[in-house]
């Protein structure tokens, strides 16, 4: 079954409708902000990325030490691009999570596909345009330009500027178009998607509403791809995939909690950190989006 289709798509639709009504009665202060964040990223948003060595090819523990070792190399030369060409580093994270953000959402194989594409830019770019000087500020930061690390909790939507409401809609409008010459039979539950999305973001914070739909978004659709996949490929049972999840989880967690503890938490290195775990993950998910529909062929 689709991701389109199946009970999770559903239940993401009511979530987020349930949150959007939450925001109407309950303040969502700092504090309730970055505890719902936090345990969302420990669930989910961390999590989902940990299971990366089980698709390797060779299933022996010299195929596990020949994936790390390819794997932390990608990491490696990142970080060296980071260093010498960071503005080109921090492009390429665009492009990259512009292709991994839509891929989860269409499950499509191949990289140049319109509707995963454009939704991979109109669910990042959103919040930017909504809070362009506050992501301005971030961006400089990871890239040498700035030192802003400022956690912002208040937002209040105010009076958009011309070229912001153009923005949005083209984003909305070109997307939606995609949607209906590729995806028309489908093209309510994208829209519905889209409005629910859009309204989270229009009433949250930049980096609280974008880790919300960072988990609820992308992460749980990504977690049920690979819980089908790991399920079907190497038949084995759900417990079994969760099970394998907790090691590499529990050391992501415990990194981070290191880094913020002896370094203290910077907002723009945090991004750049996330960018060297998600280029190798990217990798590592394309090719198993390709694996899950050639057994679909099958």
């Amino acid at each position: 079954m689709s991701y389109i289709n199946s009970k999770l798509f559903t239940v993401q639709m009511i979530l987020q409708l349930v949150l959007l009504i939450l925001l109407y009665f309950i303040d969502f202060g700092a504090n309730l902000q970055a505890i719902s964040a936090g345990i969302l990223l420990c669930l989910v948003g961390i999590p989902h990325g940990a299971n990366d060595h089980l698709y390797r090819e060779d299933q022996t523990w010299l195929g596990m030490f020949k994936f790390l070792g390819v794997y932390l190399g990608i990491i490696g030369l990142y970080v060296v691009l980071w260093h010498f060409l960071p503005l080109a580093a921090l492009i390429l994270f665009f492009v990259v999570s512009f292709h991994h953000f839509g891929q989860s959402n269409f499950e499509n194989e191949k990289v140049w596909y319109l509707p995963s594409i454009l939704w991979g830019i109109l669910l990042l770019t959103f919040p930017v345009v909504l809070h362009f000087d506050e992501a301005l500020l971030i961006f400089k930061s990871m890239i040498g330009k700035g030192n802003f690390n400022e956690l912002i909790f208040e937002f209040k939507l105010e009076k958009l500027s011309v070229w912001q409401i153009l923005s949005l809609m083209g984003f909305a409008i070109t997307y939606l178009g995609s949607i209906f010459i590729y995806q028309k039979q489908y093209f309510l539950k994208y829209f519905l998607q889209l409005i629910l999305v859009s309204f989270w973001y229009f009433f949250t914070p930049l980096l609280f509403g974008f880790i919300v739909v960072f988990c609820l978004w992308h992460a749980l659709q990504s977690t049920q791809h690979q819980v089908n996949f790991y399920t079907t490929f190497y038949k084995k049972k759900t417990i079994d995939f969760f099970l394998a999840m907790l090691p590499f989880s529990l050391i992501s967690l415990l990194g981070f909690a290191f880094y913020v503890y002896f370094f203290s938490f910077n907002i723009g290195h945090s991004f750049i950190l996330l960018s060297l775990i998600t280029l190798p993950h990217v990798l590592v998910m394309h090719k198993l989006y390709g694996k899950g529909k050639q057994m679909e062929i099958k």
